[in-house]
């Protein structure tokens, strides 16, 4: 990941965020649509408040994306590109971008190259095509350092040195007087199956829980609608929990098929926790990008933290209106739509990153990055379960609440919970480093087990 392009696309997408949160909030205001009314009971707000959130930040998402495309390589994948295209010459092909700097002394030249693949023989093979060149660069490997290029009528060897790509002279010796191809992957950033159906059934989700917001649907309908979803997106992209990172008798446990209906339920666990957590200025936001530090920690300076820092871009922008920066009448919500797609952006990048294609950490030490929103929502439905209420009622037994009914102001309150999860997060980089993970199990156990007496304990000093 280029830190420079990272920057950029960081500060436009809190621009685009800024401005779409605005525009959202003045048509939602005018047309008095997705307006959320003060309700004593349950809510802290005192004026109608526009519920347009969670739209601005994913469409604000949406244009970081697009910026980066003209920021950084951008790689797309085979079945991607098989998804927009019908031509029957580029079936067998993955297509990407990349940059091609041709260097002569002390001037440098960077081209946009279209990459084609060939699947049979994906190592070895490449076509390049120059942007606006008629003509094409065949590249063959010959060796693991060495490969040649033709161009035309002319072939030229070259072998990889200290990074870069050294033409050889005719008896294969190093003619450093030359041009120097030299192919840059740092900043390509992929784009596949996974992130083109998340996009897909991320507008989906929005638009029906931006429905929820303005009309209102049943619980057990959205808990319905969030199977179904996740269900399909597990079949589009064939990505879900196979393993959970425990052992028994030094054996990895798998689960195989059930993996597909244990990631439904975790996946639409985590979209609620979220929901349930969003009941004070700034906490889910918050909440968000609390993990989103850890995935961008966990990943180092791989090109998947462009998707995260986006995200922080289009939360900063939204946490300016939500916490007053602009003035309290000018305060936005996140809404069921905004809190909802934000615990499906979550629960999948969890499952993605730690998946073993990818392995970044250990499906376990994600629970960390997740633990104030879990532990509260699993301490809530037990709590409503035992006083035989509704487990979606609407109830001011939140970890936040119970807080706030202590005598804790809302800024001091939120200061708390982020130090709390930001915390938790801190446990968990430490447990990927230093902890197997059924110990890093047990922990988290345990201390899921401290949140929910200490609530049990407010409670009682009521």
């Amino acid at each position: 990941m280029d830190i420079s392009i990272a920057v950029v696309v960081f500060l436009l997408t809190i621009f685009g965020s800024i401005s779409l949160n605005g525009l959202l909030r003045n048509i939602a205001r005018e047309k008095n649509w997705l307006i959320d009314i003060p309700n004593k009971s349950r809510k802290f707000h005192h004026r109608p408040t526009p519920l347009t959130g969670g739209i601005a930040i994913q469409f604000s998402m949406i244009l970081g994306f697009l910026s980066l495309l003209f920021l950084a390589d951008v790689k797309l994948e085979k079945e991607v590109f098989d998804f927009f295209s019908s031509n029957a010459e580029t079936v067998d092909r993955t297509v990407y971008k990349k940059s091609l700097r041709l260097e002569e002394s002390d001037q440098q030249t960077v081209f946009d190259l279209l990459v084609f693949e060939n699947e049979n023989n994906i190592s070895s093979d490449y076509e390049v095509r120059l942007d606006g060149i008629d003509n094409s660069i065949q590249i063959k490997k010959i060796d693991e350092v060495t490969f040649r290029v033709t161009n035309g009528n002319e072939v030229s060897n070259y072998i990889i040195r200290n990074g870069e790509v050294i033409l050889l002279d005719d008896d294969n010796n190093f003619d450093n007087s030359t041009n120097s191809f030299i192919f840059d992957t740092n900043n390509s950033f992929e784009i596949n199956n996974f992130i083109l159906f998340f996009i897909l059934f991320g507008l989906a989700l929005q638009i029906f829980t931006v429905f929820d917001d303005a009309r209102g649907i049943p619980a057990k309908y959205r808990i319905l609608f969030h199977i179904v979803i996740n269900f399909f997106f597990i079949m589009a992209t064939g990505i879900y929990i196979d393993e959970i990172g425990i052992t028994i008798n030094d054996q990895v446990i798998k689960l195989g098929a059930w993996g597909i209906p244990f990631t439904i339920f975790c996946v639409t666990g985590i979209i609620n926790a979220f929901n349930m957590i969003d009941g004070l200025n700034g906490l889910c936001a918050a909440m968000i990008c609390s993990a989103l530090v850890g995935f961008i920690i966990l990943t180092g300076l791989d090109v998947i933290n462009y998707a995260f820092i986006i995200t922080l871009g289009a939360l900063f922008g939204f946490l300016m209106y939500n916490l007053g920066a602009f003035g309290v009448k000018r305060r936005v919500f996140l809404g069921d739509n905004g809190s909802s797609f934000l615990g499906f952006f979550i629960a999948w990048s969890c499952i993605y990153l730690s998946s073993s294609e990818n392995s970044f950490f250990n499906p376990v030490n994600a629970l960390w990055l997740v633990f104030i929103p879990l532990c509260d929502c699993i301490y809530v439905i037990f709590d409503r379960l035992s006083r035989k209420q509704k487990i979606f009622s609407a109830e001011r037994n939140h970890l936040h609440h119970l807080l706030i009914e202590k005598g804790l102001s809302g800024s001091n309150v939120l200061s708390l919970m982020v130090i709390l999860s930001m915390s938790m997060m801190a446990l968990g980089l430490y447990a990927e480093n230093y902890l197997n993970s059924n110990l890093s199990l047990y922990l988290f156990i345990l201390l899921g087990l401290s949140y929910f007496l200490f609530n049990r304990l407010l409670l009682k000093n009521d």
